[in-house]
């Protein structure tokens, strides 16, 4: 619990407004799920997380903007909710529609749930990657995390240089995904999910690709038949396409600031 608790608290600056932690032991394994909150939509304590729903458990990064509309739909089916919070919408998504509920989703977004009545986990990237997922597997270890520095935490994190990465950072000035600066580390991909079971987590080769899904591509949208519009159908549209945009990003609990900048 120790390490739990350091490897979150070490993004305190990610979110200042709160933690929680979980421990969950099971006959093979044991998990802990630990979240550190920025209140942007349901300040009150129940929108805390972990959160957990029928023996589902979530930690959620991110915002999922129309999370009123599939909450609705939600509600349409049967569901109710306990907080006004985006993230109880996407954890009974998931538990409704399984993994293609990511199909629904228009956000930005990193989060990973765990079902404890059969062990499966399933994490997941938002589209463009705007919310950074590392994690990290060697001998029975999977660490998840926003950061890298939340695995220095661990007591078994292993910090050693992956030097085909430090020769990648020298050439691009970056590290390209999926790979990381440490060896058994890696980015998921954006656009992409990783479904696993807990049980199986001794084998390291369980996160091989097979178990990774890419659920969105942009190329899938550039090689969609071209639209027949008139060049001010096509001005209408854009213009409606960036409204619904800021529309959604103005939905909060909290006072929403605006920056703008126009150039000639």
């Amino acid at each position: 619990m120790q390490d739990l608790r350091q490897m979150t608290d070490v993004m305190h600056h990610r979110g200042p407004d709160g933690s929680g932690y979980e421990r969950i032991e099971q006959n093979n394994y044991v998990l802990g799920f630990g979240h550190r909150r920025l209140s942007i939509i349901d300040l009150t304590k129940s929108g805390k997380q972990p959160m957990c729903y029928k023996g589902y458990w979530i930690c959620f990064n991110g915002e999922v903007y129309n999370y009123g509309e599939i909450k609705k739909e939600l509600e349409g089916l049967g569901h109710s909710f306990e907080s006004t919070s985006d993230t109880e919408v996407v954890l009974q998504a998931f538990v409704r529609w399984g993994s293609s509920c990511v199909d629904k989703f228009i956000g930005m977004f990193a989060f990973v749930i765990y079902n404890t009545s059969d062990g499966q986990v399933f994490c997941c990237r938002d589209r463009a990657g705007v919310k950074p997922f590392f994690y990290y597997i060697k001998d029975g270890l999977f660490l998840f995390s926003s950061e890298l520095k939340s695995f220095h935490q661990h007591a078994r994190f292993e910090k050693k240089l992956n030097l085909a990465s430090v020769s990648a950072f020298m050439q691009y000035g970056n590290v390209p995904t999926p790979h990381s600066i440490f060896e058994n580390t890696y980015k998921l991909k954006p656009g992409h999910f990783l479904a696993f079971n807990a049980n199986d987590i001794l084998d390291d080769n369980v996160l091989k690709p097979a178990n990774q899904k890419c659920y969105w591509n942009v190329y899938d949208s550039y090689n969609k038949p071209k639209i027949n519009l008139s060049f001010d159908e096509a001005k209408n549209e854009t213009k409606k396409i960036l409204k619904s945009a800021c529309d959604y990003r103005m939905v909060a609990d909290v006072p929403v600031g605006v920056f703008s900048e126009w150039g000639l």
